[in-house]
């Protein structure tokens, strides 16, 4: 039997955005972490799961995002995931976990990993745990289909 890695992911509730100035009223440590954005969609519909991405430092990628497409787009919300027991001296790429959520809920605005995981998350299996506020996140979720064999 082959032993999955354990990511847990713990999310918090959400914050809406309204505009830049929201950012600054997030009393979250944002650093090195999982953020959802959740908003209406023209197909989707209102509320929805619109992308799933990290940051080193969320709230100025945030504003990225504010100043670009999400600008647009009504109804904003976030939710920042910390990886439980995370800390810089891991060998735990964020883009490990991230690739692998996106591959298997498809975020209508993601376009990368949306058909297939990173290349560092192919080396093992890896089991996705989130807790807390995962809104349409599945519980758990795995790199499983993607792992070489």
């Amino acid at each position: 039997m082959t032993e999955y890695q354990e990511i847990i992911i713990d999310w918090s509730a959400r914050y809406r955005i309204n505009n830049v100035d929201d950012i600054k009223k997030i009393e979250i440590d944002s650093t090195n972490v999982l953020y959802q954005l959740y908003g209406d969609h023209h197909v989707y519909g209102r509320d929805t799961l619109l992308y799933i991405g990290i940051s080193v430092y969320a709230d100025n990628r945030i504003r990225q995002h504010l100043n670009g497409i999400f600008g647009h787009v009504n109804n904003l919300s976030v939710s920042f995931g910390r990886i439980e027991n995370y800390n810089d001296d891991l060998e735990l790429d964020l883009e490990v976990p991230e690739s692998i959520l996106i591959a298997c809920h498809k975020p209508s605005y993601n376009k990368e990993f949306i058909h297939d995981v990173s290349q560092k998350a192919k080396h093992h299996k890896i089991i996705i745990i989130n807790n807390g506020n995962n809104e349409a996140l599945k519980t758990c979720c795995t790199n499983f289909w993607w792992v070489d064999k």
